[in-house]
């Protein structure tokens, strides 16, 4: 697939952040899209910012509360899922690269639960599925950028880059770094996939390259949902490290012009996973007790 991923000027698109193996956010976030698919007579998309894969393989009784609500690792099998959801809704269904991806097609090898997180992946899945797991990998995109004026890729907005096609040249191959602290001194491979924050400078040069207004990612947990930085930077947290009143997903319409991310109201565009779960403050119907 192409390195940047250009989004259609009219639908309603439903963007999910870092299920991290999650198969119960996975097919809630699918059972909000069919449901989107449905209400808008078919001009509906979704797309993943990444980080699809690489779960926790802690025991319910190991579980620490700082990674949210208990489930067990099923990367193999979200991946799995999301392309035959994808096969079965041509062109309306993507995903972005994320750094966890990145270690199965080349990148540097993540740690955050297992020494090798690549390696015990594709342990478990075996040759052939670890070759359509790749397959698969190969097919998402560095960056999605739309006319509505939302921006997306799996982390900050740091990488300095002039223009889109400086996305569009990125190497992906990085085999001669041995760690992300190696990979995050590239200037747009790195920073895309591992910057955890990004100045206002950084972001609005990044936005003026690829003539957005404003940028949406994940990567990092907010505990709360959602946080905006400044006026041109909002991270997203659907699914890993949160409690399910907190995960927040995001609709947008594509026609219309969002001007920064305070555009992006909660109810309308921040909208929270589990509405029964959510707090008001998230949009949802759940009472403080």
């Amino acid at each position: 697939m192409a390195r940047v991923l250009r989004l259609p000027d009219r639908g309603r698109l439903l963007v999910c952040t870092d299920l991290q193996g999650c198969m119960r956010d996975y097919l809630r976030f699918v059972e909000l899209f069919e449901q989107a698919l449905h209400d808008q007579h078919g001009e509906a998309y979704a797309l993943f910012t990444g980080d699809l894969i690489h779960g926790p393989h802690i025991d319910p009784e190991d579980w620490p509360d700082f990674l949210g609500e208990f489930y067990r690792d099923a990367s193999g099998e979200v991946m799995i899922a999301f392309s035959e959801l994808a096969a079965r809704y041509p062109g309306k269904v993507h995903a972005l690269l994320g750094n966890h991806e990145h270690g199965h097609i080349g990148g540097p090898h993540t740690a955050k639960f297992a020494a090798d997180e690549v390696a015990l992946l594709e342990h478990i899945l075996g040759p052939a599925a670890t070759a359509r797991m790749r397959g698969i990998i190969h097919t998402f995109s560095l960056a999605a950028v739309s006319k509505c004026g939302a921006v997306f890729i799996h982390g900050a907005p740091a990488a300095q880059i002039d223009s889109v096609a400086d996305l569009e040249a990125a190497d992906l191959s990085c085999r001669e770094f041995a760690s992300p602290l190696d990979v995050l001194d590239t200037p747009v491979v790195g920073k895309v996939l591992w910057a955890r924050s990004a100045t206002t400078a950084e972001a609005r040069r990044f936005l003026k390259a690829t003539a957005g207004t404003m940028v949406i990612y994940g990567h990092d947990v907010i505990p709360e949902g959602y946080e905006c930085v400044g006026d041109e930077q909002i991270v997203v947290s659907t699914s890993f490290g949160l409690i399910d009143a907190n995960k927040v997903y995001v609709s947008l319409d594509l026609a219309a012009k969002y001007r920064n991310v305070h555009d992006l109201r909660v109810g309308r565009e921040l909208l929270p996973m589990y509405p029964d779960k959510a707090p008001a403050r998230l949009g949802g119907t759940a009472r403080a007790s």
